[in-house]
């Protein structure tokens, strides 16, 4: 896997993130929670009775841009059933496999923070696939604590539009779900 060296301030050691990561296509909407934005997204999620509750734990958050599925080929927690298509594509087309995952979802990359109920700010960085509702896929990727790179939480397709966020804080896991949700609603608009 090859990575590049980023540096976010003097306090955080250096991280490597995957390359894919410097060519990112921008998005519209870069800060979900500026603006016009925060009353779109209220709006449309008046059914979640914690809405507000949950945007008070996130102090930011900032779509750095997106990819395809092809250009994080690395992600652990890309679908078996999306390797086993790729090689059978690769094998009967005689294509190269990234071929395959050139039309299946995409990334989006994030970073944000949130304030954990012991008064903790959490500096993250999220890749989210989107995934491919014609192939039963829910979402998947990982969370990363940006000044160190160690895993906090891992986004995992469990079946048909289905999602699960695994992580040791069921405080987080709801937060990230949130946040997934909050790029997925800005990435349509």
């Amino acid at each position: 896997m090859t990575k590049k060296w980023i540096l976010y301030s003097k306090e955080d050691r250096q991280v490597k993130w995957p390359t894919c990561i410097n060519k990112l296509s921008p998005v519209k909407n870069k800060h979900p929670l500026e603006g016009e934005s925060l009353a779109e997204l209220r709006e449309a999620h008046t059914w979640t009775d914690t809405f507000d509750e949950m945007i008070l734990s996130i102090r930011s958050i900032s779509i750095l841009g997106k990819c395809s599925t092809a250009k994080y080929l690395e992600c652990p927690n890309i679908p078996d059933h999306h390797r086993r298509n790729a090689r059978d594509s690769a094998r009967v087309y005689r294509e190269h496999p990234s071929k395959y995952f050139d039309n299946v979802g995409q990334y989006y990359w994030v970073d944000f923070d949130i304030i954990t109920s012991d008064k903790l700010t959490m500096k993250l960085r999220m890749v989210v696939n989107v995934g491919d509702a014609d192939c039963n896929d829910g979402r998947w990727g990982e969370v990363w604590q940006r000044n160190t790179g160690k895993p906090v939480a891992q986004i995992l397709s469990t079946g048909d539009m289905e999602t699960t966020v695994q992580t040791s804080s069921s405080e987080l896991g709801k937060l990230v779900d949130f946040i997934i949700k909050i790029v997925l609603f800005c990435s349509w608009r």
